[in-house]
């Protein structure tokens, strides 16, 4: 049985990274500016599965061999203010390698007290103020670390995950405050988060002012060449073909986004052919089994969030052959019981659809709608058909 090069979970870099030139290049241009003492931040934005995560991996496997480099990645965690703020310390003294009893005397010595699981110190909340402490922490593992221009790059992984609680949003304020400061003083530090597609509304909302120093930049889907580079190169060094009808089904459902196209791609290699190829007779069964993992990680906890009125939109747009819908072809199709807004705003927040425009509107993506035309939705009642 041959080795499956493609992977059907996040979080992980793939077999073959293709694309993200562009992004690649802006990160190490922003890396060598804080290099220079002219420090960068960035927050890398994008739905989910376009490969944020992947990303920010591949970036940190590129400037491992670079001197005077060091990073740390934080995959964030829903919290409280105490959890965040100690992750992000610990993850610091962790990966870096810092003697943590030297460490730990020395923020003591600045009279500031972090819980730290495991370490008989204090667990209150320091008494000076979070950005002071904070700041004082970070100029700590700066000094701390072996050379004369280190560069520190903290890299946040899942941003929004910390956007939803005002007590925990004040990280990225904290943030912001100790990093201005400590540029000036001539630290080093470059910071890098990714985060939701929503990510700066969210950041707008609360922190309006908070966005100054972190610069937007959208990670954007895989071209159709870079799809098939992505899926080719694999599958050559086993002697696989994937035919290319197969190959353009693939892009189409998947819609660029890599995380999608890396599990059509698992389940189509799942059933190559004893010719060792995927023809259009193969994906037809792999895309059963795509829906299926996919519906039992996202689709199905989704779609139980929906009333039946907001079903009977949805069942609209799964079985219309135009992608975006107006408002106005919702309202006089769906046979609603009452106005669509309200119905249309909570399936835009349940994440079920996208508002391109105003008036317009387009379930999240193919595949979600290629899972609703397999629920066969009845229009009139907003009620699956289990027949």
């Amino acid at each position: 049985m041959k080795y499956n090069p493609f992977r059907k979970r996040t979080g992980i870099l793939p077999s073959y990274f293709t694309g993200r030139e562009n992004e690649l290049n802006e990160l190490k241009e922003i890396y060598y500016s804080t290099k220079q003492g002219v420090p960068g931040h960035l927050i890398l934005y994008g739905p989910k599965g376009i490969g944020k995560t992947s990303l920010l991996l591949k970036f940190q496997e590129e400037i491992s061999n670079f001197d005077d480099v060091y990073s740390v990645r934080i995959p964030l965690m829903e919290g409280n203010f105490e959890d965040i703020y100690t992750l992000i310390i610990e993850k610091c003294s962790d990966t870096l390698d810092i003697n943590i009893h030297n460490f730990w005397e020395k923020i003591n010595s600045l009279g500031i007290n972090i819980p730290l699981i495991g370490v008989s110190f204090s667990r209150e909340i320091p008494k000076t103020s979070p950005v002071v402490a904070f700041e004082k922490i970070l100029k700590v593992i700066y000094d701390e670390l072996g050379s004369d221009n280190p560069v520190l790059i903290l890299l946040f992984d899942d941003l929004q995950r910390i956007m939803g609680n005002d007590e925990t949003m004040k990280i990225l304020s904290i943030l912001q405050n100790a990093l201005v400061e400590l540029n000036l003083q001539g630290k080093n530090i470059m910071f890098v988060a990714t985060g939701s597609e929503d990510i700066f509304y969210k950041i707008q909302d609360k922190l309006d002012s908070e966005i100054l120093i972190f610069e937007p930049y959208l990670v954007r889907p895989l071209s159709y060449n870079e799809l098939c580079e992505a899926i080719n190169i694999p599958i050559k060094k086993l002697n696989v073909i994937f035919e290319e009808d197969v190959l353009k089904e693939i892009y189409s459902l998947s819609e660029g986004i890599p995380y999608y196209m890396q599990i059509l791609a698992y389940t189509c290699f799942e059933v190559i052919n004893d010719d060792n190829k995927v023809t259009m007779t193969e994906f037809k069964n792999a895309t059963l089994h795509s829906l299926n993992i996919l519906a039992q990680r996202e689709f199905k906890v989704l779609f139980s969030k929906s009333t039946t009125e907001e079903r009977k939109i949805l069942c609209l747009m799964a079985e219309s052959d135009d992608i975006i819908l107006s408002y106005s072809y919702i309202k006089d199709n769906a046979n609603l019981n009452s106005e669509p807004s309200a119905l249309l705003n909570n399936l835009i927040k349940k994440n079920m659809i996208i508002k391109p425009s105003r008036g317009k509107y387009k379930l999240k993506n193919n595949l979600f709608k290629l899972y609703l035309q397999n629920l066969r939705i009845n229009q009139d009642t907003g009620l699956v058909n289990h027949n």
